[in-house]
C-alpha cells in the first residue's frame, strides 16, 4: 500500500508510507540509487497514510514529485524536493480516490 515514483531529477525511485502489519500506516519516506536504499529523514514528513497517489513532475522550474491524499489522509498535496517535504496549498484538487 506503498506510494512509489521516479525522481528523474535525483535519478532515484522515491517511497513513501505504506501499511505494516505490526506496525500500521506509515509516513516514512526511502529513495533508491539503483543500488542501495536510504531513508530519509525529512523535517516534516506528511502526516501517515497508504494508497496515496505519486507522480514525476517534469514541468520546467520544478521537478518535484508530488504526493495527494491517501487512506488516513485529508485530500493534500505534498511536494518532495530530494531532501524535505513541502505542503502546497492548492486552490482546487481532485477528489481523493
Amino acid at each position: 500500500s506503498h506510494s512509489m515514483v521516479y525522481d528523474v531529477a535525483r535519478e532515484e525511485i522515491v517511497l513513501f508510507g505504506g501499511y505494516n502489519n505490526q506496525i500500521g500506516r506509515l509516513n516514512d519516506t526511502w529513495v533508491f540509487d539503483g543500488t542501495t536504499w536510504e531513508e530519509k529523514n525529512p523535517t516534516t514528513p506528511p502526516p501517515i497514510r497508504d494508497d496515496a497517489m505519486m507522480v514525476y513532475d517534469a514541468a520546467a522550474g520544478r521537478q518535484k514529485v508530488l504526493l495527494f491524499g491517501g487512506q488516513a489522509a485529508n485530500e493534500d498535496t505534498w511536494l518532495w524536493d530530494g531532501a524535505q517535504w513541502t505542503l502546497t496549498a492548492t486552490v482546487t484538487r481532485p477528489p481523493n480516490y
